[in-house]
């Protein structure tokens, strides 16, 4: 199954979609775009959630959210 059959058969998880949605706006592809958003949406219709990247204390909780919540600060953002 290529990644557009599994965009159209929502098989991506919410932080795949995320990782997808990066590699895709870099090279342009506007038809992997609009499948990730469908994706998203039908995910959300059917009572999915994204896991949180935050903990109850606002916290990242990735490496990757934590990095970014650094570089934030210091203004490089």
């Amino acid at each position: 199954m290529n990644r557009i059959e599994k965009l159209k058969n929502n098989v991506y998880s919410f932080e795949e979609l995320d990782t997808l949605e990066k590699n895709a706006t870099r090279l342009r592809d506007s038809e992997t775009l609009e499948l990730i958003t469908r994706s998203r949406s039908a995910k959300l219709a059917r009572g999915e959630k994204p896991r949180s990247t935050v903990d109850a204390d606002g916290v990242p909780l990735t490496a990757r959210g934590r990095r970014d919540e650094k570089a934030k600060r210091r203004g490089k953002v």
